[in-house]
């Protein structure tokens, strides 16, 4: 989560969840194929099916060409899956987006396997009372939102009970350990978004996010779960863009909301025209806003500014974040989530605790005030600075902040030299195999985990309880709600 290497906690390249990332030679997702409804033994199985994926890839891939985009008999959902999407347990079982509980329907195949088949529904019969009208008018086209059908409590409820089903299916997780999820207000709440733009003609341009089946771009003049103060700035950045012919020099354009300023950040391929600088100058000044130039090898160029934008994290403490740095996009369910990782983490005096995967220190910060001495490991090394900057800055000096990639097993050996009594782990959807294989050998008293795939995380808790941890608390995080996307955290002792 406060992790510049994972998305937006979004896997598709669409204007709300795409981000950079580093490459990685294995997906998250191929990592952890068929965990979600599998028993605990065929969890330990993942790495061997990995291992003959091609074989099966092969022997299936014909049957499941023969039922790719055709319609489907009537299909009746039975629940949710954690990420939203509707279950048949048919053979083979289908996970059907846009389904609900208790609702029967006709879909269409989107990809299929031997065990699994993914398809979206086309014709619901009596629809489930959980059923919502969704509030953007282009909810349909955009692949920002997934789950605006739904009413977000239930939603919430039900995709909470899927992920606890999942800990005790795949961890054997014991009653009393699943907490309440933490959940903030909605549905303005992102504090972060990227619009993609196609400018190759003016008097057509689309700026908005990447259509749900294809790159096309959906064009809006406002986005209802972006906070106000950044969805109200779409329809007069439009209306500046279409003006000038060296629009289409630029790629996308990121906002972003601080608590005292709001940010525009321009990526362009090529210098864009006087009149195009005088035009942005002008929108920058009317709407007391940052504007900032990207260039293609990724300096920055400030053409309007306002003010040194700034973003709260807990105890009073604020992140001075890059354009392009990772940020925590929900403001109200971070502050949660720092409090519940300080409550569990239960940090003291001169304790020893690895903040590992520490972005800018939205942890770390908090953890060291309550005079622990803090080591924050970073794989961003422009973030590293900017971390141990912001934290000199607020008074903050008994953190030693390290760019280190913590995938590498000699790099988490050594930084591990010195011993920890406890450890907060925040990776990116990859999760974090090396570290916990590392852990379990260092024996720190406690483990935070925070999550942003409920999958690599039980691949990853698997290896802590193996390694004699006991799983004693943990709970969803609703950061993004309706996406597909869910967090959570867990409390490992020994």
């Amino acid at each position: 989560m406060s992790n510049p290497n994972k998305p937006a906690k979004g896997k598709k390249q669409n204007g709300l969840f795409s981000t950079p990332t580093l490459k990685r030679k294995t997906s998250a997702n191929a990592q952890v194929a068929n965990l979600r409804f599998s028993d605990k033994a065929n969890a330990s199985k993942a790495h061997a099916s990995k291992t003959h994926a091609s074989e099966h890839d092969s022997s299936e891939s014909h049957a499941a060409n023969q039922v790719t985009n055709q319609a489907q008999s009537p299909l009746l959902i039975e629940s949710l899956d954690w990420m939203g999407q509707g279950i048949a347990r048919a053979t083979p079982v289908h996970f059907v987006e846009g389904a609900l509980p208790g609702e029967t329907c006709d879909v269409s195949v989107l990809h299929a396997k031997k065990n699994v088949v993914n398809a979206k529904a086309t014709t619901i019969t009596h629809p489930s009372s959980m059923r919502a009208t969704p509030f953007c008018p282009v909810f349909d086209q955009c692949g920002g939102c997934q789950l605006q059908h739904i009413d977000a409590q239930h939603a919430l409820t039900e995709r909470n009970n899927a992920l606890k089903s999942m800990m005790v299916r795949q961890l054997a997780m014991e009653d009393g350990v699943w907490q309440a999820p933490l959940a903030g207000d909605k549905p303005a709440y992102r504090r972060k978004a990227r619009l993609a733009l196609d400018a190759r003609r003016t008097d057509k341009l689309k700026l908005g996010f990447r259509s749900q089946a294809s790159s096309d771009i959906v064009d809006i003049t406002s986005c209802p779960v972006l906070v106000d103060e950044l969805s109200r700035l779409i329809a007069p950045l439009r209306a500046v863009l279409s003006r000038c012919e060296s629009t289409r020099f630029i790629g996308h354009i990121g906002l972003l909301a601080g608590d005292n300023v709001c940010q525009v950040t321009i990526k362009h391929t090529k210098a864009l025209s006087p009149e195009l600088y005088s035009e942005l100058t002008l929108f920058a000044k009317q709407e007391r806003i940052n504007v900032v130039l990207e260039n293609k090898k990724g300096r920055f160029n400030p053409l309007h500014f306002e003010a040194a934008l700034t973003m709260s994290s807990f105890d009073e403490f604020t992140l001075s974040p890059a354009p392009n740095d990772f940020v925590q996009v929900n403001k109200s369910v971070n502050t949660q989530m720092i409090e519940q990782a300080l409550s569990w983490l239960a940090p003291k005096p001169q304790e020893r605790i690895a903040d590992w995967f520490s972005g800018l220190g939205n942890f770390t910060l908090s953890i060291a005030k309550r005079g622990a001495v803090v080591q924050a490991v970073e794989g961003v090394a422009e973030m590293v600075q900017r971390a141990k900057e912001n934290a000199q800055q607020q008074g903050v000096d008994n953190v030693e902040w390290l760019h280190l990639d913590l995938g590498n097993n000699k790099n988490v050996s050594d930084a591990l030299d010195d011993g920890f009594d406890k450890v907060l782990l925040d990776p990116s959807r990859e999760g974090a195999l090396t570290v916990c294989q590392a852990l379990v050998n260092a024996k720190p008293s406690t483990i935070v985990y925070v999550s942003c795939n409920p999958s690599t995380f039980t691949r990853d808790a698997n290896v802590l309880i193996q390694g004699g941890y006991l799983m004693k608390k943990a709970g969803a995080v609703e950061m993004f709600p309706y996406t597909h996307h869910m967090e959570m955290m867990a409390l490992f002792t020994r």
